[in-house]
């Protein structure tokens, strides 16, 4: 509301109209601050728009809000808890669905996996094996559990198959033994395992009695003994046999 302003008689036109403008001025700038005032205040009250409801933030800030009762304080935390309770109920049932979608997923790549011809057994084993890792107890895993033994067994045939044709080559005794290590290394038990081992053994021995003639005939250079003593280290020596070949090898060198 404007102020009063008393006007003095002796005063004259110009100043009485001065005196009107000055005082109009200040009841405008006096309504301006209070009205400011009102919207600073209504700033740092928290509103609620219709039809919205507050976060766990907002309900934060409104129990400090002392425009708000402590009734409508409590209605807004008890809403709170009733929708919090529906979330939680809904994200429950999401995390069972999406669980068992990651779960049909990665079942589906390793039975696509299983049907590749381009992959080894040796990689189709180490997927089945995830499946037995991530569901140890599950009806996957006693599938997985058949396809690891049946991969074992097909990898295990085509090393066998591969170490008879370098057998039917003619290739060297050392590459003959690393054909038969590579049954051993895959297979630690069953008759593939055992064969291999007698058929690596047998191999070995040759390479050393081998070694050993060699090196008791003087006229051979000492460059050929060298190379009858390496295919014993390179073959699969026993403890003994290393040992001397080693020797063997040391002293041949310094010649």
């Amino acid at each position: 509301m404007m102020s009063l302003i008393k006007i003095h008689p002796s005063l004259g036109l110009s100043m009485c109209v001065l005196l009107l403008m000055t005082g109009h001025a200040y009841s405008q700038n006096e309504a301006e601050n209070k009205k400011s005032g009102e919207t600073q205040k209504n700033k740092d009250s928290i509103v609620k728009p219709k039809g919205h409801v507050l976060t766990y933030y907002g309900l934060r800030k409104l129990e400090h809000d002392p425009q708000v009762s402590e009734e409508e304080k409590l209605r807004e935390w008890e809403e709170f808890i009733v929708r919090a309770r529906s979330n939680i109920t809904y994200a429950k049932k999401a995390v069972e669905r999406w669980k068992k979608a990651a779960r049909q997923r990665v079942l589906e790549n390793v039975r696509n996996d299983d049907q590749d011809k381009s992959l080894a057994p040796a990689t189709k084993i180490k997927r089945w094996k995830r499946i037995i890792k991530l569901y140890p107890s599950s009806q996957e895993a006693r599938l997985a559990k058949k396809r690891v033994t049946y991969w074992q067994n097909a990898e295990t045939k085509l090393l066998v198959e591969s170490a008879n044709r370098v057998e039917k080559q003619s290739a060297s005794k050392v590459e003959r033994i690393q054909a038969w290590l590579k049954v051993t290394k895959w297979t630690k038990s069953g008759p593939e395992q055992r064969a291999a081992q007698k058929r690596i053994k047998v191999l070995q021995q040759q390479l050393f009695q081998e070694a050993k003639d060699l090196d008791r005939i003087r006229r051979v250079d000492a460059a050929t003994k060298l190379a009858g003593w390496r295919d014993v280290l390179a073959g699969a020596p026993t403890s003994s046999q290393k040992k001397l070949a080693l020797k063997r090898i040391s002293k041949l060198e310094k010649k």
